[in-house]
C-alpha cells in the first residue's frame, strides 16, 4: 500500500474529487481527514472509509477562513499525530458567475475565497505541519481553464484556478 502510515487532509471531501480521492487514499493505506463545510457529504465520506476498512476523521470547515483551516491541520496532527499529503481540493463554481459586465462582486469575492485564498489558507497552516512530520506532500485543485479560458463564461472560476495554478508554481 503506497500510503501505509501516511496521514491525508482532503478539503471538499463531502463529494466528487474530494470523496473519491479519500476512499482511493484510504485504499492505499492513508488516514484520511476529511473535511468540508457539509457535514452531511463528508460523514458518508468517512462512512464509506471506513465500512471498506480504512480510518477517517471528519472536521467541519469552511477553507476561506484562517481559524478554520489552522484548526483542521491540528485536528490532523491530534488526532493522527502527523500531517503528510495536503490536498487543497474544496471550491466552487457559481451559477451566477458569467462575464465581466453580468458577474457580481458578491460572487467575485466567494469564489475568490474559497477557491484561491482557501488554498492560500490551506498551504499556510498545512505546509508547517508537513515539514514537521519530514516532509510530505501538496496537491492544489486548479483546471485546464487556468490555462486555456472556459468555453462558457466563468470569469470568476476561471480567475480564480489560474490563481491556484501561479500559487502553486511560486510555492514549488
Amino acid at each position: 500500500m503506497r500510503l501505509e502510515d501516511k496521514v491525508a487532509l482532503i478539503t471538499g471531501a463531502a463529494g466528487g474529487i474530494g470523496r473519491e480521492t479519500a476512499l482511493l487514499f484510504a485504499a492505499e493505506g492513508a488516514r484520511v481527514v476529511a473535511v468540508d463545510v457539509n457535514d452531511e457529504g463528508c460523514q458518508e465520506t468517512v462512512d464509506q472509509v471506513t465500512a471498506a476498512g480504512g480510518q477517517a476523521i471528519t472536521v467541519h470547515a469552511d477553507v476561506s477562513r484562517a481559524g478554520d483551516c489552522e484548526q483542521m491541520v491540528t485536528s490532523a496532527e491530534e488526532e493522527f499525530g502527523a500531517l503528510h499529503i495536503l490536498f487543497n481540493n474544496a471550491g466552487i463554481m457559481d451559477h451566477d458567475d458569467g462575464d465581466a459586465s453580468s458577474t457580481s462582486e458578491e460572487v467575485w469575492d466567494r469564489t475568490m475565497a474559497i477557491n484561491l485564498k482557501g488554498v492560500f489558507l490551506g498551504c499556510k497552516f498545512g505546509i508547517e505541519a508537513l515539514k514537521r512530520a519530514g516532509g510530505g506532500s501538496v496537491i492544489n485543485t486548479a483546471s485546464f481553464v487556468a490555462l486555456m479560458g472556459a468555453a462558457t463564461p466563468q470569469l470568476a472560476y476561471t480567475a480564480s484556478k489560474g490563481g491556484v495554478l501561479a500559487m502553486t508554481r511560486e510555492l514549488a
